[in-house]
């Protein structure tokens, strides 16, 4: 039996608006939201970054992180400075659209050495929404047809590589690009 997407609300700030994210597995019964600010629900607390003691001491079986918070708790893990082995579900990592935010394959790779637990990419755009989301098929990310793409755009036609495939093209990279140039 599929169950449906976990959803956790946002609180509303003036710029944003209210968000929902999805959590892409069933519904586990303590998340961790680091660093984030959401709504949480009674098997859910949020933390911040700096409380690795809290964070230990709830014992998350699954993590909604962004990237710089994801990265720092697997480098302690893989030095054995954290022990989190309630993980048991999967790691939501939020990038961003700018060049500091982008997920890369060697940081899927670090996170998958540090706790053995998939990982679900949620970019988000500039204005800190949700954009895109990646399901557990894991072969890229889906958009989200509401989104604004303000600091992303969708490039399609042929690539300089062969494929025709639509690309999500960070507006920052193209920009620095030009200004290199």
């Amino acid at each position: 039996m599929t169950l449906p997407p976990f959803r956790l609300q946002r609180r509303p700030c003036a710029s944003a608006g209210r968000e929902t994210l999805r959590f892409p597995l069933p519904v586990p019964s303590r998340l961790a939201v680091i660093d984030a600010e959401f709504h949480v629900a009674a098997h859910m607390r949020a933390f911040d970054s700096s409380d690795i003691r809290g964070l230990v001491g709830y014992a998350p079986e699954a993590m909604a992180l962004p990237l710089d918070a994801a990265l720092s708790l697997a480098d302690r893990k893989l030095r054995g400075l954290l022990e989190l082995s309630s993980l048991k579900f999967a790691i939501v990592v939020f990038s961003s659209v700018d060049l500091n935010g982008s997920f890369e394959a060697h940081h899927r790779d670090l996170l998958w050495k540090a706790f053995g637990l998939p990982v679900f990419e949620q970019l988000r755009g500039g204005n800190g929404k949700v954009i895109a989301r990646e399901c557990e098929v894991h072969n890229g990310l889906h958009l989200d047809t509401n989104s604004d793409l303000s600091s992303a755009e969708i490039i399609t036609g042929p690539c300089d590589c062969g494929l025709e495939t639509p690309r999500l093209r960070r507006r920052v990279a193209a920009r620095k690009r030009a200004a290199a140039a």
